[in-house]
């Protein structure tokens, strides 16, 4: 399955000013996960396993999230994982391509 990432920017240091960022970070990942499933929902990130780092920067901090979908099977596929399959399936014609936005 693909992986999802987006960042977003704090100008504090403290992580009681952080909500803001995570939040818009959160919303730019399901918005890249919408271009390549335009039914995705916030109601479809409930359950799902997303990595979060925050690296420090000059005068606050970039909040880091990384999003690849749990049980969805219609989600596509890593490149990775089309690459793999394409090895595995040696005398198929068929391969499907994925996102582009693999890890």
């Amino acid at each position: 399955m693909a992986t999802y990432r987006a960042i977003e920017h704090s100008s504090s240091k403290d992580p009681n000013d952080w909500g803001r960022a995570m939040a818009v970070a959160l919303k730019r990942l399901l918005e890249e996960a919408q271009t390549d499933r335009s039914y995705l929902e916030h109601q479809h990130l409930i359950g799902q396993d997303i990595v979060m780092r925050i690296e420090a920067e000059e005068g606050g901090v970039c909040v880091h999230l990384s999003w690849r979908p749990q049980n969805q099977d219609d989600a596509p596929k890593d490149e990775d994982e089309t690459a793999a399959g394409a090895r595995d399936d040696e005398g198929s014609s068929e391969v499907a391509e994925g996102s582009g936005r693999g890890g």
